[in-house]
């Protein structure tokens, strides 16, 4: 699979330390800016910057379309926290996103629910 970075750095990711490594520089990226992880064309799980949280889409394998992933608090009501108005719910935090990023490279099922689900 292939990790594409801000400003043009494409990374060859051949294990799950190799990735590790690379997604530990996500506190280093600027607002805006998104990596991608890609196997091959049609299947990839992007994410991008948006202020201290991450906007993660998905298109694994034997999903139709690109999904936004949301963070699930709002499924679970006991684990629920409250946050500020300005944080959309489906922003993702560092650790969740790397999480999932590493899910997609071993091809399990993704952790975090798309939005819209029930």
């Amino acid at each position: 699979m292939e990790l594409h970075l801000p400003g043009g750095r494409l990374v060859e990711i051949s294990s799950v330390e190799n990735l590790r490594t690379e997604l530990s520089l996500l506190s280093r990226i600027d607002d805006g800016e998104a990596v991608e992880l890609k196997d091959g064309t049609k299947h990839s799980i992007r994410a991008e910057r948006d202020d201290a949280y991450w906007i993660v889409t998905a298109k694994p394998r034997g999903w139709w379309f690109r999904q936004t992933l949301t963070t699930g608090d709002w499924i679970d009501r006991s684990k629920q926290k409250r946050k500020p108005f300005w944080v959309r719910r489906g922003n993702l935090t560092e650790a969740k996103t790397r999480k999932v990023f590493v899910e997609f490279f071993e091809g399990k099922k993704l952790s975090q629910p798309v939005e819209g689900a029930n």
